[in-house]
């Protein structure tokens, strides 16, 4: 049976929630019972993940917690620094620049702060649309954009809680889709998935099911990259697929670059990494309890890369490059991006810009850690931030 790190032990390492919070996390604990007993007693984690993430009014996504910067759980690019959402910006006119319709999709905006450093980035006027699902993320944002953006670029700005059915443009995600709920599985002898229980006092990781999609797909995995040992546990993404053919059908000419943390499968799946890849975050600390403060606390897992670029080819997508997230900003003109954002004469904007890409592109920080996936349809393109470099 699959094993994470001491619950007690992790409780005693985070801040403590305050009542309100608890009182927040009681009403998602008594939801997931409820689901629990209409289902046998047990619910894969796929389920419990979905529920403690986006449940309406309950879920972490759903709810009114601070979520991002330094009042939230955990930073992400943008709220590092403007010139990610700068040099992102280059590389959308520079696609533009190529006949791609002047059309932003951004899923799950986050903050907003992407948004605003990529239409200031840009040349020309852009059609932006925000599908946010989160109507907490949705005001945060549109409080966040209205205070800083004119007013007629705000005004032109769309929120979407639904893929629009048609589109030409551009697709963008940063770190969405890590946030996708996945399915766990683990192996004694034979794989098995896992689900979430409760035994009176606190949720317990149990077997659910011998026979599903997740074991399948796990075990064509192994056959690919080789057997893994007993008490191997891990995740499956079975989402990539559904996800990107609901983009095929409302996508017209389109080009999607999505960046995240993740592996291509031969390191995904490394017999070393027998613990899997699922990462909470709390406060600005991680830990691997996922069945710990539901409701509270962002629970993530790394993105198969490689089953992320099959799922694409399979829904009638082409690959337009694969790089870290270092070397393609690098290449996309991050440098370039830095040397006018601040004079020259101003030494401690420099020392603040220059920390700022370290963090964005070195191996030890972001750089390598991120991806970026790259893919186009119905359109004769290139990225430059892919080719540029090599």
């Amino acid at each position: 049976m699959a094993s994470y790190h001491s619950e007690a032990r992790t409780l005693a390492q985070l801040p403590p929630p305050s009542v309100d919070e608890i009182a927040h996390s009681n009403r998602l604990v008594d939801f997931l019972i409820t689901e629990m007993e209409r289902h046998g007693g047990i619910i894969s984690f796929h389920d419990y993940m979905q529920s403690v993430l986006y449940q309406p009014g309950l879920g972490y996504y759903s709810a009114g917690l601070s979520k991002f910067g330094a009042g939230g759980d955990f930073v992400t690019a943008p709220e590092i620094s403007n010139l990610f959402g700068s040099t992102l910006g280059r590389q959308c006119e520079l696609i533009f620049e190529q006949g791609c319709a002047r059309n932003i999709l951004e899923f799950g905006a986050g903050s907003g702060r992407l948004c605003a450093q990529i239409l200031a980035s840009l040349k020309q006027d852009c059609g932006y649309s925000i599908i946010e699902l989160s109507a907490d993320l949705r005001l945060r944002q549109q409080e966040y954009l209205q205070s800083c953006l004119p007013s007629e670029v705000f005004h032109q700005l769309r929120w979407l809680d639904q893929l629009p059915t048609k589109f030409s443009g551009i697709v963008l995600g940063n770190e969405v889709l890590d946030a996708m709920p996945v399915h766990l599985v683990s192996k004694d002898q034979q794989w098995y998935e896992l689900g979430v229980e409760f035994d009176g006092k606190s949720f317990k990781l149990g077997r659910v099911s011998d026979e599903s999609q997740a074991v399948s797909a796990i075990g064509k995995i192994e056959s690919t990259h080789g057997l893994l040992t007993s008490g191997y546990t891990t995740e499956v993404n079975l989402n990539y697929r559904p996800w990107l053919n609901a983009l095929r059908e409302c996508c017209k000419q389109a080009v999607v670059l999505m960046i995240d943390y993740g592996y291509q499968q031969a390191q995904y799946y490394h017999p070393e990494r027998s613990s899997g890849t699922l990462v909470c975050h709390y406060r600005h600390r991680s830990h691997a309890e996922a069945l710990v403060y539901p409701g509270l606390q962002d629970i993530t897992a790394s993105v198969d890369f490689d089953a992320y670029a099959d799922a694409a080819i399979d829904c009638d997508f082409k690959i337009s490059g694969y790089s870290t997230q270092g070397q393609f900003l690098l290449s996309g003109g991050l440098l370039e991006e830095a040397e006018s954002a601040v004079p020259g004469s101003d030494t401690m904007g420099q020392l603040g810009l220059a920390q700022q890409i370290k963090t964005l592109t070195l191996p030890t920080e972001m750089g390598e850690r991120f991806k970026v996936i790259g893919l186009h349809r119905n359109l004769d393109i290139d990225i430059p931030a892919f080719t540029q470099g090599r």
